[in-house]
């Protein structure tokens, strides 16, 4: 059984990575800039509109300036990470595809300052080894865009964060966009998907169970300041699933 409801059950990391590297290849065929969730749609059009949008009504919520320290897990290719490198003091882009960091870092359209890095690590190492940063001063802007937490496992997820909150600054925004179940959990083990012409696998959680793993957020002093679909017009138009936005905050006391 590869949808399963409700239950929590663990996704396999070895599928993931097959998947995303075979998407590494493809993503430059369709389009460098294509958010993995469109690489089976083919309408480029989607794409443009996908990338517009987040630019004109979801990114301006970081308050990027040229004080702001960003990491950025799950860069994959830099569709969002060209309008934040040019703008930001500090940008540490970070994904687990190494093909993603190679191309990302050939990219000529992407301002690269000397403070501009890309590392090839999964999150999980991210919180396991403290040399994988290269700057030691604490981020103030922590983003991911397109969905990263729903390929990791909800033990992995809170461990992940209970670990980063301690890099993040006393004034910081966190900025998440990921895919969630509108209903009930749903998790997808090696599912076959035809749009995706791929084995995929992913966990959609419910808006409440978000909430519940950003618990670690909110001790450390995090208030959750948007939780809503992200598109005005969703342009998936999935049944059980929608694109949404989280924004956390924390402010000097």
């Amino acid at each position: 059984m590869n949808r399963i409801y409700n239950e929590h059950v663990d996704i396999d990391h070895e599928s993931l990575q097959d998947f995303y590297r075979k998407r590494a290849v493809e993503k430059v065929s369709i389009d460098v800039d294509a958010p993995v969730v469109l690489c089976g749609d083919k309408d480029k059009s989607k794409i443009e509109i996908w990338t517009s949008f987040e630019i004109e009504h979801r990114l301006p919520l970081l308050c990027l300036d040229s004080n702001s320290r960003v990491l950025e897990v799950g860069c994959g290719t830099g569709r969002i990470s060209k309008y934040i490198t040019s703008v930001a003091d500090t940008y540490v882009g970070v994904d687990y595809v190494e093909e993603f960091i190679d191309l990302i870092q050939s990219r000529e359209d992407i301002e690269k300052k000397d403070t501009t890095y890309f590392i090839h690590s999964s999150i999980q190492e991210l919180m396991n080894k403290e040399d994988k940063f290269p700057i030691k001063e604490k981020f103030n802007r922590f983003i991911i865009s397109g969905g990263v937490l729903m390929y990791i496992n909800d033990d992995e997820v809170k461990m992940a964060l209970n670990s980063l909150v301690g890099r993040f600054d006393e004034e910081c925004i966190i900025y998440l966009s990921e895919p969630i179940a509108l209903k009930e959990r749903l998790t997808l083990n090696k599912f076959y998907s035809e749009n995706l012409e791929s084995e995929y696998s992913a966990i959609y959680r419910t808006e409440k169970q978000y909430n519940d793993i950003f618990e670690v957020l909110y001790k450390e002093g995090f208030e959750l300041k948007v939780s809503e679909e992200f598109f005005y017009d969703d342009i998936k138009a999935q049944n059980e699933t929608k694109q949404w936005i989280f924004i956390l905050q924390r402010s000097k006391k």
